[in-house]
């Protein structure tokens, strides 16, 4: 079964994490580069756990009090019948879960993933073939860089202003295209000088 590729804001949603070990701290680094609100709860915890900032840890087991305000869990102990008790809490009380490495318990999975900025390429083989999804993120490495992630932020700043200056969907997409080309080529030369030349062609047009 394929999943549906839905991009989500995970920005200060409140994870639950129930695990101390390298798996948990596996999610939890992802969780992290997207800036949610991650509470983890686990009788011991690896030091890398206990290292990272910004992060709620609870050193006991899980009671299901503990899901009341979670907008999503993770089960990520390395004991598979408790994770099957987790995921059937949350399914009981309609909160998205992961249960790590076992699919028939995830309502969602992590994808392998790529991302520079704000921008994102995730991969996923619906749980067949990490090897798979490994090598699709190594092929798109290189092409997903620093300077894509920057331009990206560049054309997003100028997304309100060439909506009141350019007047058709079709010409802002020509300056958008135009402007992605240069950009491609040589970000630094996309200076504010150099983009209002572009944008005035645009709007005399």
């Amino acid at each position: 079964m394929a999943y549906f590729p839905m991009f989500v804001q995970l920005k200060k949603k409140k994870c639950l994490v129930i695990g101390g070990g390298k798996i948990a701290l596996r999610k939890i680094e992802v969780l992290k580069d997207f800036e949610a609100d991650i509470t983890v709860i686990a009788p011991e915890m690896i030091t890398q756990i206990r290292q990272i900032n910004q992060i709620c840890r609870i050193f006991r087991t899980f009671m299901e009090k503990d899901f009341n305000e979670a907008d999503f869990v993770i089960a990520a102990t390395d004991d598979q019948k408790i994770n099957h008790e987790i995921s059937q809490i949350c399914r009981r009380k309609k909160i998205p879960v992961n249960a790590v490495d076992q699919k028939e318990d995830c309502s969602f999975i992590f994808p392998s993933y790529v991302k520079e900025g704000e921008v994102v390429a995730a991969f996923s083989s619906g749980g067949q073939s990490p090897l798979i999804t490994q090598y699709l993120k190594e092929k798109i490495k290189p092409d997903l860089n620093k300077e894509l992630g920057q331009l990206a932020q560049i054309l997003g700043s100028l997304r309100k202003l060439a909506k009141s200056c350019i007047a058709t969907e079709q010409e802002r997409k020509a300056f958008y295209k135009e402007l992605l080309q240069i950009g491609l080529e040589d970000i630094d030369s996309l200076e504010e000088q150099r983009i209002n030349e572009i944008i005035q062609k645009y709007i005399s047009e």
